[in-house]
């Protein structure tokens, strides 16, 4: 049975690759078989292309194609199909999915197994197998587990069985989890199934216990931890029980989220299998804690006890870092401590748990989130150093990135220095009209003008133009003819006109030059067409152009390696190297002549900066938003090349403020 199934992936596969009829005897060549079993096959091949969202089309004389009709369906069943049926190139992502489906056969398997038995279930060569088993040793081990050896009793998988279930989670979430299954075994995903009514029943249960609860976690976490009691069941049920110490019993109950995990529990058990032990609870309380999103005003001493003091030790020594690598005393900043130790305190109680690396996420979802907080992410690289000097483990991407968020929250309470924008107000309706236009924009925008005075248009003649920033007019723009920039709008502003105002007039108060100034960043290096070889050429070259001196050049070039994860984003590198390793600030531009990849990841522009911030808040809230925005729109460096202007920096920087808070002092 599993040649036959095999062999209609495989024909499912040569017609998704086209859109061309082929005959039924080149199809035949290509698998290996006579065109009769091919014949034979097509009543399965045509259940099997309905059911991934395609018709199979057949045309007498000209053979088979496949129209699609539902892309959300057919194109997860094609890409997983290339991973398993295509010769051309080993990418990264088809060896990850290929290490992915080894590990969810064998997480499950109780007997040994052996390269030859995983290759024929997986339709895998052996050699394939042999190099992704590489990929999947190191997982097990980032999970605590191992492979059993030939002599050892018990499962193929050697670990705890709470650390198999949150590896078990990771392959499930990170993989095509919704699309086909390429192998004969299902065992794995068997323990996540469950009747879709009483799947969404035990979700909305969870949620609203949650919502009850003081407790908070992230919105990206609520539907593994669906997803997990699920798997907490029929685990359970198949006689794989979690089993804690009792130090760790009592470590988990001290917290609140013991109590919303034990509600959750009782509430569930009106569905079958969720009469479990008290370390079951324990365990599902803990993935609470894990992944716990810590309010602003939550009591950090009385909820989480001596973490807290821990925490706040240990971030203490992260500014500190900061301080030294960066020149910038981040600990001015009104509410820091609460900030950074909300984001600590889970990462702690992972350690505690020898399970940092269990909120892995896939880098799709990673990428998503550097996109927000380059410069914080690059910071946050500190404090994964020192947690893995202190405690001897590794942050995981999703804890670093995570962090990264919490310092963005601290860069955006930075605020810049705000002048009150001086604006005179006219509408062609009449004086009276303008004054009601006048209150329209005050109700809104009152405290941000230090005044917004009503004049007719011939009146304004004889304002000197030194007593006005802006002129807001409902005039035709042919009929303005005065020195101020001018702003026109309806007599009613409309919501869009509303939004001109803010974004064109007020922003035009807040005082970005002296941060860019502060930063002297003098000159502007851009490189056209740059020959880009691989990611670690170009990091030789910039560490040795850069370097001041020998020892500063190998530096940089292992913090370039140490941060690579979160360097790239909507196709953008940016690298920033810290002040001190490097003769004078540095701002280049290398435009690529094609898209290459760095680390893995699409680029076509590298960002090279180094800038000393001298411990001025606002010159380091300017390169946060000045790099956030390389990575949100490209047309920001398309800008920048073609202007070759270091002054179009505040440009940028204004236009991320649209949506971003600024200071009203």
């Amino acid at each position: 049975m599993a040649n036959e199934k095999k062999r209609i992936l495989q024909l499912f596969y040569i017609l998704a690759q086209q859109d061309q009829y082929i005959r039924s005897y080149e199809l035949a060549e290509k698998v290996g078989v006579t065109e009769r079993t091919v014949k034979n096959d097509i009543p399965e091949l045509e259940a099997f292309a309905k059911a991934s969202g395609a018709d199979l089309v057949a045309k007498k004389g000209k053979g088979y194609v496949l129209k699609v009709f539902d892309e959300d369906r057919f194109e997860p069943v094609k890409t997983q199909l290339i991973i398993h049926f295509s010769n051309v190139g080993e990418t990264p992502r088809a060896q990850n999915d290929r290490s992915n489906d080894i590990l969810r056969r064998i997480i499950v398997e109780n007997r040994f197994l052996t390269i030859e038995d995983i290759a024929e279930e997986l339709y895998l060569t052996k050699s394939s197998i042999r190099e992704d088993m590489k990929d999947v040793n190191f997982l097990l081990s980032k999970f605590n587990m191992r492979l059993k050896r030939r002599n050892e009793e018990g499962p193929l998988v050697k670990g705890s069985e709470f650390d198999r279930r949150m590896l078990m989670l990771c392959i499930f979430e990170n993989h095509y989890h919704e699309a086909i299954n390429l192998y004969k075994n299902t065992d794995f995903l068997s323990f996540f199934d469950r009747d879709d009514e009483e799947r969404y029943e035990i979700r909305h249960i969870f949620l609203k216990t949650l919502r009850d609860s003081d407790c908070h976690i992230l919105d990206i976490n609520t539907q593994r931890l669906s997803r997990y009691l699920l798997l907490m069941v029929s685990r359970y049920q198949a006689g794989c029980p979690i089993s804690l110490t009792q130090n760790q019993r009592k470590y988990i109950r001290r917290f609140r989220e013991y109590s919303v995990a034990k509600d959750v529990i009782e509430k569930c058990q009106r569905f079958s299998g969720f009469d479990v032990s008290e370390d079951e609870i324990l365990a599902f309380a803990l993935l609470l804690i894990f992944w716990a999103d810590i309010p602003w005003d939550c009591d950090l001493s009385q909820n989480y006890f001596e973490l807290h003091d821990e925490a706040q030790d240990f971030i203490t020594l992260f500014c500190k870092s900061i301080k030294k690598d960066y020149n910038l005393d981040i600990t001015t900043i009104p509410g820091w401590s609460q900030i950074l130790c909300a984001g600590i305190i889970p990462m702690l109680v992972q350690k505690d748990f020898n399970a940092s690396f269990h909120s892995v996420r896939s880098l799709h979802f990673e990428d998503a989130r550097i996109h927000d907080c380059p410069l914080a992410a690059k910071f946050a690289h500190n404090l994964a150093r020192l947690f893995e000097e202190r405690y001897h483990c590794q942050l995981s991407l999703y804890n670093l990135i995570t962090f990264a968020g919490h310092l963005n929250v601290l860069l955006l309470m930075i605020s810049y220095s705000f002048t009150p924008v001086r604006a005179i107000v006219s509408n062609g309706g009449g004086y009276l009209s303008s004054g009601i236009f006048k209150r329209i924009i005050e109700s809104r925008f009152g405290s941000y003008f230090s005044c917004l005075d009503v004049y007719e248009l011939y009146e304004m003649r004889k304002l000197p133009v030194k007593d006005y920033d802006w002129a807001i007019l409902s005039y035709p723009y042919y009929s303005y003819k005065y020195d101020w920039p001018c702003l026109m709008v309806d007599s009613i502003p409309t919501q869009s006109q509303m939004n001109d105002i803010y974004n064109q007039v007020i922003l035009s108060g807040v005082q970005l030059q002296p941060a860019l100034d502060h930063l002297h960043l003098t000159s502007l290096n851009i490189y056209r067409d740059f020959e880009y070889e691989n990611m670690d050429s170009f990091l030789r070259l910039i560490s040795y152009k850069m370097g001041k001196d020998a020892e500063c050049v190998d530096k940089i070039q292992v913090d370039l390696h140490y941060t690579v994860k979160t360097c790239v984003a909507n196709k953008v590198c940016i690298l920033f190297i810290k002040r001190r390793w490097v003769k004078k600030g540095i701002f280049e531009i290398y435009q690529l002549n094609q898209e290459k990849q760095f680390d893995e990841q699409p680029i076509l522009h590298i960002v090279v900066i180094s800038v000393d911030f001298d411990n001025n808040l606002e010159a380091v809230r300017f390169v946060n938003d000045l790099l956030m925005m390389f990575f949100k729109d490209n047309e920001n460096l398309w800008m920048l090349i073609e202007n070759h202007r270091v002054t179009g920096l505040t440009e940028i920087v204004r236009a991320s403020l649209k949506a971003l808070p600024i200071s009203l002092d």
